[in-house]
């Protein structure tokens, strides 16, 4: 993550060793700090002057941007003997949400760590959390799309999806309206149909509406749909990655590379594609 000339970054060991968050000088590359926390596993997430983790053992820790002191912690009365993976939170500067194990959604003050509510979920929570619009969204096992007030809690969208939604939402403004303060989201779902059990999804601005929805005969296993020029590019355990227009849905172009894919990033000109067996391709079209 970059913050004005702050390079952070995390570094998960696992769960028998703890984990570190280090900061950088951009330009320079010099250490600014390191803060040693139990396997932090999540994206850093930005809240004011502070940054945000998660980590494998249920805590939700907050620590100086510049200088990595910790501001403050929170931890589950119950902690995840299993380690697993958290699900990603979600903060919008002034709130800060995240699921347990045990599938209670916390919501916390981004300054204090004081916790404003909770409420036990009835359904897992399948994708990333998601503050978009002063509302908090996430999908769940029951294949259900959820929208709720971080403020109380308060239901704003309790939706039926035509398969149950995972990973994380992307979302970009409309292009085509940019003084408009609207937008696309886009998301990844398992399908239920055993011959397309992949599906990637565009949704209106808040998720009104599909616009469009596309199968695919293996799951998507890259972390989000990751939106690249004028496409969305998704990628599987095959090798396979593929590209849609925004517009329409249509497929624009696909390729191959040799791992499972699992993460993209890009610099405009350039797609950067990770695979799980460690390689990092360079790809431009």
């Amino acid at each position: 993550m970059l913050l004005g000339d702050v390079v952070a970054i995390v570094a998960d060991r696992g769960c028998q060793t703890r984990g570190y968050v280090y900061a950088f000088n951009q330009k320079t590359g010099k250490l600014l700090w390191k803060f040693l926390a139990d396997a932090p596993a999540t994206n850093l997430l930005a809240a004011g002057d502070s940054l945000i983790f998660a980590t494998r053992t249920g805590e939700l820790v907050s620590v100086e941007t510049s200088s990595g002191a910790k501001r403050w912690q929170f931890k589950e009365a119950t902690p995840d003997s299993e380690c697993e993976f958290p699900r990603t939170p979600a903060s919008d500067g002034v709130h800060v949400s995240f699921v347990s194990h045990k599938g209670t959604l916390y919501t916390l003050d981004a300054n204090s760590g004081r916790e404003l509510w909770k409420e036990q979920l009835p359904s897992p929570v399948t994708t990333g959390l998601f503050m978009y619009k002063d509302a908090l969204y996430f999908g769940t096992d029951d294949g259900r799309l959820h929208g709720i007030n971080p403020a109380n809690g308060e239901s704003l969208v309790d939706r039926p999806m035509p398969a149950v939604l995972n990973g994380r939402f992307s979302w970009q403004a409309d292009p085509e309206d940019p003084v408009a303060s609207s937008s696309k989201e886009y998301a990844f779902a398992s399908s239920s149909k055993k011959d397309k059990p992949g599906m990637l999804m565009a949704f209106s601005d808040e998720f009104e509406h599909i616009l469009w929805s596309q199968t695919a005969d293996r799951e998507w296993t890259s972390e989000q749909p990751h939106l690249w020029k004028d496409w969305v590019v998704a990628g599987n355990c095959r090798g396979d990655v593929v590209a849609y227009r925004r517009s329409d849905g249509k497929l624009a172009w696909s390729d191959h590379v040799n791992g499972c894919v699992r993460s993209f990033g890009d610099d405009g000109s350039t797609l950067y594609i990770g695979v799980q067996q460690g390689t990092v391709y360079a790809y431009r079209r």
